[in-house]
């Protein structure tokens, strides 16, 4: 399903609104406003602006990649398949804990997870209509951890690697499959139903309560 965000490609135009942005993370804030985040041959960035388009709420970055698993020689590696690794993902630290509402399961929605939600979306869509691939892939900081594990995110095996930035080298790696048995298509079918009840809560909050719906609490 299409996002009702205001998420668009970022441009050296839109990369203007960068300059105001604060994740607190260093490495991502400097990603974003770099020459790198707009390099076609490191990956696509995406930006979430307020309505207005002055303002970036958060934004994320996606490029290619693979997983492999390291066998018991570890000198062999089997490739387990191709994926989607999300360079970078952040939101401005104004919109840090910014609650949005429960799920039919009671778990919590956080505007973070309604870009995340957005994400992985995206990423169906290419899987579907563009290329196919097995995995979605990241490096997450401690703070970012809870975030994941929450939308179905596992810590990589201690046999399975894929390569990474030397900035993400102490983050926790982490990886999503999207092919496995039955037990993952559920997980899967699971995540997808948080991802639309995400959706519907922002955007009912948006409609009731239009300022507070971005306001961190």
């Amino acid at each position: 399903m299409e996002s009702n965000l205001n998420v668009v490609p970022l441009t050296p135009m839109v990369q203007r609104c960068a300059a105001g942005f604060c994740s607190g993370n260093d490495y991502l804030d400097n990603f974003l406003k770099s020459t790198i985040a707009l390099n076609p041959a490191y990956g696509k960035t995406y930006v979430w602006l307020t309505e207005d388009n002055k303002r970036i709420i958060g934004y994320y970055s996606l490029g290619t990649g693979y997983l492999e698993r390291v066998l018991k020689d570890e000198k062999s590696r089997v490739k387990l398949g191709g994926s989607i690794h999300i360079n970078g993902f952040a939101l401005d630290r104004k919109y840090h804990g910014a609650y949005q509402g429960v799920t039919e399961d009671g778990e919590k929605i956080n505007l973070s997870d309604i870009l995340l939600g957005e994400c992985i979306e995206r990423i169906y869509r290419i899987r579907e209509n563009i290329i196919g691939f097995s995995f979605i892939t990241l490096g997450s900081s401690m703070e970012g951890y809870s975030l994941y594990k929450r939308n179905a995110f596992e810590t990589l095996e201690d046999d399975m690697s894929f390569s990474v930035e030397e900035a993400e080298k102490d983050y926790i790696l982490m990886y999503l499959p999207l092919d496995y048995e039955e037990g993952q298509s559920q997980i899967l079918c699971k995540l997808q139903m948080r991802h639309e009840q995400s959706r519907i809560i922002h955007c009912a909050r948006q409609r009731i309560y239009p300022t507070a719906a971005l306001c961190a609490v």
